[in-house]
């Protein structure tokens, strides 16, 4: 019976796991998953639709509407599908940022 075991990868009652038994399972389950992994589609990707960009600043639609319609955010609109440059994004939030203060009173 304690053949059987083996044979199938199993432990016997007389095997012991030690801990860098343990820590070496963990390292082949990290470096696996990390193979895995795919790049965030929000991080990944330069042209952003309407429903990303609102998701990514936590707007409404009608606050993207005005940021259109006041040319804060420069769009391109294919077909019936409006995009975004994640670049411009990023520069209209910087330009929006308020200076830190100096701390003088």
């Amino acid at each position: 019976m304690r053949g059987a075991d083996e044979s199938k990868g199993g432990l016997s009652l007389d095997q012991l796991v030690t801990l860098a038994d343990l820590k070496s399972v963990r390292d082949e389950l990290l470096a696996a998953i990390s193979r895995t992994r795919v790049p965030s589609p929000d991080t990944a990707k330069k042209w952003l639709k309407s429903s990303e960009v609102r998701k990514l600043l936590n707007i409404s639609p009608g606050k993207l509407l005005a940021l259109r319609a006041n040319r804060q955010l420069a769009f391109v609109r294919l077909g019936g599908v409006i995009y975004y440059d994640r670049d411009d994004i990023e520069s209209m939030i910087q330009k929006a940022r308020t200076p830190t203060s100096t701390g003088r009173v």
